[in-house]
Parts: structure tokens; sequence; C-alpha cells
């Protein structure tokens, strides 16, 4: 990258924030903070859309990407659930998880745009699924003490899942290949006994709490790239457990609720952990989800403690507010856009407050909602499950200014191939502007720009959108992993499958390893939304693509011996 553009690539991404408006894992993203840039709707009075799916015995949290998102349906008698994905917009089923077997319990984790991220219960298996089509991408050699149902995975800048790692085998951490599931590193570190999400990472650093019975219990900041322990704080006193969940803020702080005792507020300074305040409560928590903080977009925190939703203050931790008191049992809240605050009481209701918590601005009944944060996503839809067979969706019809957010076709690239970027902003956009660190070109005004990268290299990508109602702003760092060696990664784009022409206009022939004798085919557009599945075979090995829209395309291969995904691009 040239030094020039290296410049003015930093000078647009200062001060920039990266928006949220997709659920990458529980609480949102990375740093737990139950925070999204999406408002969510003004009322439920009315459904946007209702879908009856498979029987579940609880609502489980929902991850979304763009216009797609995934949950788990799980069932009791028997012990048994798979993972499905829906478009976002609709509700239209797009794929089911593979049959892994009648005693299979998968939840999924995470959804980014490399995997949808899998843990099975049953046998504490991960997997990778393929976003287009659910197929699988990798299970990793090694397994993960994780419930689902309280995701454990945050992500490393890259896109790497971090996560538990087999405890049995004295591995209580752990970084995989997002592109082959094997182990980055692993750290031995003993964690506090409790439910399997108590981390969060934030740049260079994971925070997990750790110690237990016999072992203080203490703050630890772990090496994200190496996995070493770095430092920690001194003993916090509370039970010998810990299940409640970490949250860090926007600038080096980092938020939870000692089991058994206070809530604590810290800053991470580089080379030490300094504590800044500590709230004695009304009433102690241990219960993982009673401990779900989420963080306004003033920097103050919303809290549950004695059977109250709270807001403190971020800088001193003094209550600034607080809400009438509420029947729940292990309750997740998050802040919308609007600053609403809207908290599923893991008892059948969502109630959603304005943010001195004085008014209620909506009700709804959620009948064995328990594992879900609530989440406002692309275009202010936010998805509800049920116990039973119901999914519906809600959205705000109000008027807008955007929400930056795209996709790219794929996040592994090679040096001088053509990579098609996509908007997936939120609220109708009039205008974009990208800038593409180490790409040509480096700029564009395109809604759905087409980049090539001369050096190998792992790039950032920034875009600006505005309509008239104002503008946001996205970066997404470590995005773009530039290579030379195609066939480094299985299941990216590999030259052993080639099709042609491409560009196309009305038939694609493809050529594929004799030792396959048929593919099973997915054509997906970039958003992943199904408009092809059948079987090809070496006998007849063509797809007739005359009645598609211009623009670029996912062909999705499984095979016997392998899997790919190609690029396909129509022309007219």
């Amino acid at each position: 990258m040239k030094p020039i553009a290296s410049l003015l690539f930093l000078l647009l991404s200062a001060s920039v924030t990266l928006s949220a408006q997709n659920w990458s894992t529980f609480g949102s993203n990375s740093l737990r903070n139950g925070r999204t840039e999406i408002a969510g709707p003004e009322s439920v009075g009315q459904t946007k859309w209702t879908v009856t799916s498979s029987a579940t015995t609880l609502g489980n949290a929902v991850y979304t990407l763009g216009d797609r998102f995934v949950t788990s349906r799980i069932t009791f008698s028997p012990h048994k659930g798979k993972i499905e994905c829906r478009n976002l917009q609709t509700g239209a089923l797009q794929w089911t998880s593979p049959n892994l077997g009648n005693s299979s319990i998968l939840y999924a984790t995470g959804f980014t745009e490399d995997a949808v991220y899998a843990h099975d219960y049953a046998n504490d298996s991960i997997y990778a699924l393929f976003p287009e089509n659910g197929q699988i991408k990798w299970r990793s050699n090694i397994k993960s003490h994780t419930f689902g149902a309280y995701p454990g995975f945050v992500f490393a800048c890259n896109g790497d899942p971090i996560l538990n790692g087999p405890i049995t085998e004295g591995i209580f951490t752990m970084r995989l290949n997002k592109n082959n599931g094997e182990p980055l590193w692993t750290n031995s570190t003993v964690i506090a006994i409790g439910p399997s999400w108590i981390l969060a990472t934030r740049g260079e650093r994971v925070y997990r709490i750790t110690g237990g019975i016999s072992v203080p219990i203490v703050l630890t900041a772990i090496d994200v790239n190496t996995g070493q322990n770095l430092y920690n704080s001194s003993p916090i006193p509370g039970d010998g457990d810990q299940e409640n969940p970490l949250c860090l803020g926007d600038n080096g702080e980092l938020y939870f609720w000692r089991d058994g005792g206070k809530l604590y507020a810290y800053r991470d300074n580089g080379s030490n952990f300094e504590q800044l305040w500590a709230y004695t409560p009304a009433a102690t928590t241990g219960a993982a989800l009673s401990g779900n903080i989420s963080i306004d977009h003033q920097g103050n925190l919303y809290v549950f403690d004695a059977s109250r939703v709270k807001r403190i203050n971020g800088i001193n931790g003094a209550v600034m507010a607080e809400s009438m008191e509420l029947n729940m049992s292990q309750p997740s809240l998050t802040i919308d856009g609007d600053s609403t605050v809207i908290v599923n009481t893991g008892l059948g209701q969502f109630i959603a407050f304005r943010p001195d918590l004085q008014a209620v601005k909506w009700q709804l009944t959620a009948p064995n909602n328990v594992y879900c944060n609530p989440a406002p996503s692309k275009d202010g839809i936010m998805v509800v499950t049920f116990g039973g067979a119901q999914i519906r969706a809600y959205q705000s019809d109000q008027n807008r200014a955007p929400v930056a957010d795209f996709s790219t076709e794929s996040t592994l690239a090679y040096v001088n191939t053509p990579l098609a970027f996509q908007d997936q902003s939120s609220y109708q956009p009039d205008t974009w502007t990208w800038h593409f660190e180490g790409g040509i070109p480096a700029t564009s005004n395109l809604q759905n720009p087409v980049v090539t990268y001369a050096q190998t290299g792992t790039y950032d990508v920034l875009m600006v959108v505005e309509n008239a109602l104002g503008t946001d702003t996205i970066r997404k760092s470590c995005l773009v992993e530039v290579t030379t060696n195609a066939g480094a990664h299985e299941g990216q784009f590999i030259p052993t499958l080639e099709l042609f022409p491409n560009p196309a206009t009305e038939l694609v022939s493809m050529l594929w390893p004799q030792e396959e004798r048929a593919l099973w085919c997915t054509l997906t557009d970039l958003t992943g939304r199904v408009i092809l599945q059948k079987e090809v075979t070496s006998d007849a090995p063509t797809l007739n693509v005359q009645s598609l829209q211009p623009g670029y395309y996912l062909l999705g291969f499984q095979g016997k011996i392998g899997r790919w995904i190609a690029r396909l691009v129509i022309q007219r």
C-alpha cells in the first residue's frame, strides 16, 4: 500500500465508529454492549410478516447479516435442534442446517460474512456453515465447552472466532482459523465456573474473568494474536463462580456484575486495569442474563437490579433513573438507535421503555422467548421468535437518516482478481462514497462497486452514505485478506472449478474435477437469496441463466470429495 494512500485512508477513518445493524453474536457485537444504530419499531400493533416454522420449545436468539437472519429451533422432548436461515424482509426460508443425526442439538452462535457458526450441544462440536446455503464449511477437530443458548463466540478483527476451549483438556479459551476451524492458539488460564459467554474482545485484547472457587477471581487481558495473558486486575470480591458477562465501552472501559458482589467499572490503560468505580446493588445477582448490561449512545449503562431496570452514569456509577418493578427471570435488554430500552423479561414479555425509564413505548407478549437480546436489524426490522411454531417481525415505518452497511462476496480475495461489494445500508441512501485501502480503484461512488487488489495483505474498507435526512459512515477493519495462493483455503474460490463464459448472458458451462460425477448446485445473489438449486452432472454441465437480472451471483457446489464457491457475473 502506497504511503499517500495510507495517510488518506487514516485521515478518513479518524473518529469513525463502526455502526451496528448486524447481530454477529449475543449482545449484538464482540463488545457485548447490546447497542445498535438501528431504530426499532414504534409500535407492535401490526406485524411486518408472520411465518410458521418448525416447532421449538423456547424462542432462541436471532443473528442477522444484511437481509438474512438465523435462529435455532430446539425441542426438549426429544432434545434435538437445527438452525434456520430466513430472509429478513419476508421471513421466507432460505435454508435449514444439514441433518447431523437425530441426537444433534445444533445452536446458532454467531453470524458473520465468513460463516454461520454453530455449536452442537450433544457432543460439543463446532461448525462453520456457508452463509449462502447452510452446507458445512468445516467441523473443527477441537471441541468447545459452550452452551449455545448463551453464545460463547466473539470475533477477532479478521473474523476468526474466539470462544471456550475443551475445559476437560485444560483449554479454557481459544482462537480458531475462520477458514478451516484449526486452533490458532489456546489459553489454559482457568475461567470462573459459569455459562460460556463471559468474554469480550476489542482491538488487540480478549477479556475474560478468570479464577474460581480456589483461585482468586480477576479480570484478565489476553493478547488476541498470541493468546498470551498480558495483565490482571487485583482480586475482585464476590462468589467463587462468575456467571455474569462482560460489557465493553467505547474508550477502554469494561463493565460487569461480580457474582454475589458489586457492579464494577474498569479501564484498560494498555498495560494494567484501573478501577473507575463500584456500584452496590439493591440485590446481588448471579444468573447469567440477569447480568446483561447495555450501553446507551451517551456512554451510560442500563442494568437489572432488584426487579428494576436502572440507568447508571458511566462516569461515576450514580443511579440516573429506574423503571417500575418488573416480573423477570434471566432478562436481557437492548438499546436501539432512538435510545429506546427494549427489555426481554425472560417470562414471555418484551417491554420498550423511553430512555428515562418512566414511560412505556410498547409491550409485546412473547411466550417462551428466553434466550434472546431483542435485535433491531436492517431497515428497523426486529424479529421475535416464540415457543411453538411462529416467528414474527415488526418494523418502524418512519423515514430516517441512513445507517451504513455493506457486504462483500468473499473476505478472501486474490491478487488482480475482481471482488464485488454490495451496499446493505438501511433507510435508502441516495449517495455512496467508498474508500478501499489498497484497492483499485481506491474510491468509488457506485452503489455496488467492483475492486481489485494488486498486492497481498489485509485491508480495511470504508463507506459513507447519505440521504436527505443525514449521513453515516462505516469502516470494516481487517475485512479483505488478499493472497496469491488460490488453493489455500478450502471452501473459497479455487481454480479446480471453472465457469465459462464469465461474464455470461445465456448459458454457463462448468468444468470441475473428474472425480466428481455430479454436484449439487445452489445459485444465490449477494444478499444470500436462493434463486436456484439443482443437481448438475458431468454429462450436462450447464446452467441456463437467461432469466437472471444483470449483476453478481454466487454459485455454491457440493460434491462427495469437496465443495466450492464460484462468482458468476451476468451481463446483457
